[in-house]
């Protein structure tokens, strides 16, 4: 199989995603927007990521070529194609979709616990998710759910987690960031850190957690076995 990715900054890397790409012989494309932000053919892209950054999906004059990159996902996933947005990636589906995409409640950052409503999973995903788990959030914005479509993942922060449908699939968190990607992440917004806020975990906090990278890879290995490969 072939993956094209896109990547808004070069400290949100696939991760854990790329290890898994690798590890089973796919190929791949990176499309950096923020190195050269072109948009690849469509009729070439066999199974799309779309990774976070710290932009809205509507900050139109201050990156000029989220546009292209909004039609081309909502062109993806209109044709079926296989689509798997992280964090800004999923706002970028649901606003696809039709629904809202807005600021949350509260900034969520850190390793939070996440709940698994098994009801609302499709069934070959069953058994994936523990039931509670930890895993790494870091985003300020949210979404509403496409219409038709329910939520299986909540936090006490953020009540829309994660959405799945027939070939998208959307999450806010983090299950693919690796130890790196956290060191890169408090180093690029240092600034976040200077008052307390309820859902925003402390640098040495964050750093004082990496038991849970290893449990969160193991669940993204077989997620990504059962959507991209089921």
């Amino acid at each position: 199989m072939k993956f094209t990715i896109f990547q808004h900054v070069p400290y949100e890397s696939p991760g854990y995603i790329l290890d898994w790409i690798k590890e089973y012989g796919h190929s791949f494309e990176e499309v950096n927007f923020y190195d050269h932000p072109g948009i690849p053919d469509i009729r070439e892209t066999e199974n799309l990521i779309v990774m976070g950054g710290p932009m809205n999906i509507y900050d139109d004059e201050e990156y000029s070529w989220l546009p292209d990159e909004r039609d081309f996902i909502k062109q993806s996933v209109q044709e079926g194609t296989k689509v798997l947005g992280i964090c800004l990636g999923s706002q970028f589906i649901a606003d696809a979709m039709n629904a809202q995409v807005f600021k949350n409640e509260h900034e969520e950052v850190g390793w939070f616990d996440v709940d698994i409503n098994e009801k609302n999973l499709p069934k070959k995903y069953k058994g994936i998710f523990p039931k509670h788990f930890k895993t790494f959030h870091w985003h300020g914005d949210t979404f509403s759910l496409p219409k038709g479509i329910n939520c299986f993942i909540s936090s006490e922060a953020t009540s829309n987690q994660a959405f799945i449908s027939e070939n998208v699939a959307a999450f806010q968190f983090h299950m693919e960031m690796n130890p790196d990607g956290v060191v890169a992440l408090i180093e690029q917004n240092e600034t976040l850190f200077g008052e307390d806020l309820p859902f925003v975990q402390k640098p040495g906090q964050m750093l004082h957690m990496n038991k849970y990278h290893a449990s969160n890879r193991k669940i993204l290995f077989q997620f990504l076995d059962t959507f991209f490969e089921g």
